[in-house]
Formats: structure tokens, C-alpha cells, sequence
């Protein structure tokens, strides 16, 4: 098992303060921030509301599969033919929207080719506003059914992905949000971006969010992103803040009520080829952004609880790290100074 990896690997809040639990009395519209989250959903088609409202509660699920992309024809190959091999039993119907987040490769012919030769169900939609955070929003209003699934153009999908997906929320009707596991698909690549936890977990807390799920493997139901809208377009690669927009969606749909857990059975590999100390340092302060972002909006929105636990982090950056052989090593001094950045910014722009 890994346990937390990145930047924020040491923190925890002060042992003398409560674990940060999100209750059922902090969930709900006033807690959640409301007027963003409404904002968002009313990006989304009046049909899209109506049309999932009436098939959420199908006995074998129908999926709908998006990945966005940009400029990565070769590997996109690759992520698109493991859906050939899917195992399909107990899925009721899928389709695959591939967005094209503004390609200058021959991403558009290789879809062409595929929709061609092979028996996928793809769409292909071109979406010239940048950042992935647009782009899934243009995957939610394409996608018909009543649950969205995510994957990156970098991952491979094991051939039960879709079944464990679908026998999920066949298992739990109120399910709104699951996130699955991620392995490496080459292990000389950097242990970072992968959720490798074997356990079932039902994600109540702020640390078991961050630490259990991922952007690249989650499903969502169509219901609970009518409740709490889209991507934030500010976060995320290409938007004003380079990540966090995985974790503000997660923490909304949290926040709102939904029931989210971590299931194993659901099953990836990430091909995301870093491994230069330069790539992962740069990696690392997307993230660390990314996590400032999404607590200076949601502390804007009146989310004092993140306050403390914005306190604590930051007090932990700070302080020296101990070794296994219980020697001292420096600080997290840079990446205080770009959380605390990133955090007065996103105080200011935020709103």
C-alpha cells in the first residue's frame, strides 16, 4: 500500500484539533457555496436535467465514457484500443466522447480511423476552449446517460473497469460518486498520481477525499452533477489555476450531501511517463496550487471550517521532516511559499 504522496505527504491537522469531518450538518446549498455551484449547473442543457432525472434509477446502468485531449494522438491510441477488449456484461448501454481540446495532431484522423474500423461507439466532439475543465464540461453536455465516467488520454482501463463501474451503482442506487483504483502501467515512471489503496472506503473526511481519489478514474451520476454543476474552468490544466479542479468537483458533490466512496474493483493504469525530479517538482506545485485554489474559493463561499485545516497545512510546510532514521531534513519551504500564493490569489479572484 502508498500512502499519501506529493507536496502535502506529511500533513495532518494538529492531533490536539478533531479530524476534519465533513457532517451532515455542514452539507447542503448553504455550506456547499451555493451560488457556484448553481451557476455551473445552469451551464448544462434544461434536457440534460430532465433526461437524467428519469433513468437514474436503471437496473443495469447506462454509461457515458469521457476523456479529453490535446496534441496526444500516439498515446490516445493506445488509451482508446484498451476499450476494444471492455467486458460489457451487466452495462446496459455505453458510449465513448472523445473531446478534442483544440489538437493541431492527427488526433481528429485517428478518431475518424477508429469510428471507421472498430465497433466503439465513439463521439467526437471539438472543443476549442482551453483546459480540461472545459473540455468535460463539453463531454457532460454531450453525454446521455445517467452515469459520466472519467479517464485521462494517459491511462489504460482494465476490461472490468466498466462492469465494476456499472455493478456499483447497480449495488447502491443513492451512490453518487465512486473513484477507483490507479496503478502505474510502466513501474520505471515516478510513484505519483496513482491511488493504489486495496481497501473499500467510504470517503467521509477532507484527507480521505485528497488521498483516495483522482481526476483520471472516477464515475459520477448524472444526478448528482445537476445538483452541484460542472468543472470549475478556473482550475485544472489550462485554466487560471493548473489543478484542483478534480478536488473542488469531489468536495461539492461531498458537500452537497452524496454519498462518495473509493472502490478498488475499479481499476486503472496511469501512463503518465514522469520521471525527471524537474517534471515531478513541476507536478507537485500544479497540485499545491490546485489545493490552494480550491480552499481560497470555498472559504470565499463561506466554508469557515477550511480555515483551520488551511492553518494546520500550512503550519506543517513549515515544519522540519523527519527521516525514517530520525534525522531532521528542511522544510517544505518552497512549496509553502507557492500554497501561500496561490491562496492569497485565489482569495482575490475567487468570488
Amino acid at each position: 500500500m502508498t500512502g499519501r504522496r506529493g507536496a502535502f505527504t506529511a500533513l495532518r491537522a494538529n492531533p490536539s484539533s478533531p479530524r476534519f469531518v465533513i457532517s451532515a450538518q455542514q452539507r447542503g446549498d448553504a455550506a456547499l457555496g451555493v451560488s457556484n455551484g448553481s451557476a455551473m449547473s445552469r451551464e448544462l442543457e434544461p434536457d440534460f436535467h430532465r433526461n437524467h432525472e428519469a433513468t437514474n434509477r436503471r437496473v443495469s446502468p447506462m454509461i457515458s465514457v469521457v476523456i479529453a485531449t490535446r496534441n496526444r494522438a500516439s498515446q490516445l491510441e493506445k488509451c482508446l484500443r484498451r476499450f476494444e477488449q471492455l467486458d460489457l456484461s451487466g452495462v446496459a448501454q455505453w458510449e465513448l466522447i472523445l473531446v478534442d481540446n483544440g489538437s493541431s495532431d492527427d488526433t481528429a484522423k485517428l478518431v475518424e480511423d477508429l469510428i471507421a474500423n472498430t465497433g466503439l461507439p465513439l463521439r467526437y466532439i471539438f472543443e476549442p476552449v482551453g483546459g480540461v475543465s472545459s473540455a468535460r464540461n463539453a463531454g457532460i453536455r454531450a453525454a446521455r446517460y445517467e452515469i459520466l465516467t472519467f479517464t485521462d488520454d494517459d491511462c489504460m482501463i482494465d476490461k472490468g473497469w466498466l462492469q465494476a463501474i456499472a455493478r456499483v451503482f447497480q449495488e447502491d442506487p443513492d451512490l453518487a460518486l465512486v473513484g477507483g483504483r490507479v496503478e502505474l502501467y510502466d513501474p520505471k515512471d515516478h510513484e505519483i498520481s496513482v491511488r493504489r489503496f486495496q481497501d473499500l472506503c467510504s470517503v467521509q473526511t477532507l484527507d480521505d477525499l485528497f488521498s483516495r481519489l483522482i481526476g483520471c478514474n472516477f464515475a459520477v451520476s448524472a444526478a448528482a452533477i445537476s445538483r452541484v454543476g460542472t468543472f470549475d474552468a478556473s482550475m485544472g490544466a489550462g485554466g487560471r489555476f493548473k489543478a484542483g479542479e478534480d478536488h473542488d468537483f469531489f468536495y461539492r458533490v461531498l458537500k452537497s450531501g452524496g454519498k462518495v466512496i473509493y472502490d478498488p474493483r475499479i481499476l486503472i493504469e496511469h501512463a503518465h511517463g514522469r520521471r525527471a525530479e524537474a517534471d515531478i517538482r513541476a507536478l507537485k506545485s500544479n497540485y499545491t496550487q490546485g489545493r490552494a485554489a480550491l480552499f481560497a474559493k470555498h472559504i470565499n463561499a463561506g466554508d469557515r471550517d477550511l480555515i483551520r485545516q488551511v492553518y494546520w497545512e500550512l503550519h506543517a510546510l513549515l515544519l522540519p521532516r523527519k527521516c525514517a532514521d530520525g534525522s531532521k531534513i528542511s522544510s517544505n519551504f518552497r512549496f509553502f511559499c507557492i500554497y501561500s500564493f496561490h491562496l492569497l490569489r485565489g482569495l482575490a479572484v475567487l468570488r
